[in-house]
């Protein structure tokens, strides 16, 4: 399970980043933190170097263990990290994981949110076998759930103290995508 690439076109490329690139994703996560940092509790102005050091390591660990896919969105003329998208909490027994995805501030309302879960959703469901997907978007989170929506997720209803962010359980919009569903 050592695929690093997983989408390219002209202008973008979805891959796993390695850790001689934490400089790019920490001034990624840092230019984000106010729009990011409204719905995931890791991305805050704290959030350092090290940290993206760590991230990246893990996330070369855990793909080479299969347990975790994690890839990042890559201009390719400039190199910029313009976002990330990632398949973890597999569960093998039953065929499915969750899928997150963010967009450095600056790069949304673009499709690139979209496209990197279509991408990622592929890789899913031809490379890991997996059978369902499910994308789990705080309540008000509107821009995430229509970036679910546009990859073509199925909403299947608001689930109350789904996620915990900053101390608290918060109601969540639950999207399932299905191999059906591209």
């Amino acid at each position: 399970m050592l695929t690093r690439q997983i989408y390219q076109d002209d202008e973008i490329e979805i891959r796993a980043a390695t850790e001689l690139e934490a400089i790019t994703h920490f001034e990624a996560v840092q230019a984000s933190v106010n729009e990011i940092g409204a719905w995931e509790s890791w991305c805050t102005d704290k959030y350092s170097l090290d940290d993206s050091r760590k991230y990246l390591t893990d996330s070369e660990q855990k793909r080479h263990r299969g347990v975790e896919f994690n890839f990042c969105v890559f201009e390719r003329s400039g190199g910029n990290l313009i976002g990330s998208v990632g398949i973890n909490r597999i569960v093998q027994e039953y065929k499915f994981s969750n899928l997150g995805y963010w967009i450095r501030t600056g790069y949304t309302c673009r499709g690139l949110a979209t496209l990197a879960v279509r991408a990622a959703a592929r890789f899913a469901f031809t490379e890991l076998e997996l059978t369902r997907l499910e994308i789990v978007v705080m309540d008000s989170n509107e821009r995430s759930r229509r970036v679910a929506e546009k990859a073509g997720a199925t909403s299947e209803g608001l689930h109350r103290n789904r996620l915990y962010y900053h101390g608290q359980p918060r109601d969540a919009w639950v999207y399932s995508l299905i191999p059906g569903d591209l």
